[in-house]
């Protein structure tokens, strides 16, 4: 499969470019390097800036997005809504496009590092998948007004290109598809096109999600994504082949 085809493969759940997932790093030292990737890029952000400062602008600004909307939304409401000049805004963030940027960023940094640390306590492929799923959907759950502004608003736009943010919703995919391989790798399960798979798995969630980010339905929203996951991984995952077992020939005797 080329990079258009798993472009394509992933578009109802997320872009992954043509930059490859370091698949070679042990399962650790992976997740660390997508949390550090968004972790770094924060930082170079707060350079001699108040890094609680900045914090108050995308809390604020996230309130602001998740009630408003993106396009709606103003510097002013956002400088408002955090009890400060509009001049204090444009010192962080020089246009209300990056700002939005931001809001994502940083609440998927600390998404990642609620898995790394769940997932350390984990086995198999199979365990870090259902929970790598599970805690996506309890991470919106927790946090509302980030997965309006999340999945409603950013994820779908067309403005998301090559930034920090595509590569984070790009990183959200490489877990997944990571984990199908390496329960491939260990025998865990038959997964087929890792690309297709991942697609169904990420899609199926984000329905789920989106549906009840609109409607507040289904109403249990833990015990609809669990049985949802349980559903979708039973028809993707195919047990591994087990070969046959070969009978010993039986002698039947005759009387004589």
């Amino acid at each position: 499969m080329n990079d258009d085809d798993q472009t394509a493969a992933l578009r109802a759940g997320a872009a992954v470019n043509s930059e490859p997932a370091p698949g070679d790093l042990p399962w650790a030292d992976f997740l660390a390097v997508l949390a550090d990737e968004s972790r770094e890029d924060m930082s170079r952000r707060k350079q001699d800036r108040s890094k609680r400062r900045e914090q108050e602008i995308l809390r604020a600004s996230l309130r602001v997005f998740a009630r408003d909307g993106i396009s709606r939304a103003r510097i002013g409401d956002i400088a408002a809504e955090a009890g400060m000049p509009v001049s204090s805004i444009y010192e962080y963030f020089p246009s209300k496009e990056e700002l939005a940027y931001a809001v994502p960023v940083f609440h998927l940094t600390r998404f990642y590092e609620e898995y790394a640390e769940e997932a350390a306590t984990l086995a198999t492929a199979r365990e870090r998948l259902r929970s790598y799923l599970h805690l996506t959907a309890d991470f919106a759950r927790r946090n509302p007004e980030w997965g309006r502004t999340f999945y409603l608003e950013i994820w779908p736009s067309v403005m998301v290109g090559e930034t920090t943010v595509r590569r984070s919703i790009d990183n959200y995919a490489r877990v997944i598809i990571r984990l199908l391989r390496d329960g491939d790798r260990d025998g865990e399960w038959t997964c087929g096109n890792v690309y297709q798979s991942a697609a169904i798995l990420n899609g199926s969630l984000n329905q789920v999600l989106i549906t009840w980010l609109l409607y507040r339905k289904p109403r249990d929203l833990m015990k609809a994504t669990k049985a949802m996951i349980d559903r979708v991984m039973e028809l993707l995952l195919e047990p591994p082949p087990t070969a046959p077992v070969r009978k010993k020939a039986t002698r039947i005797k005759v009387a004589r």
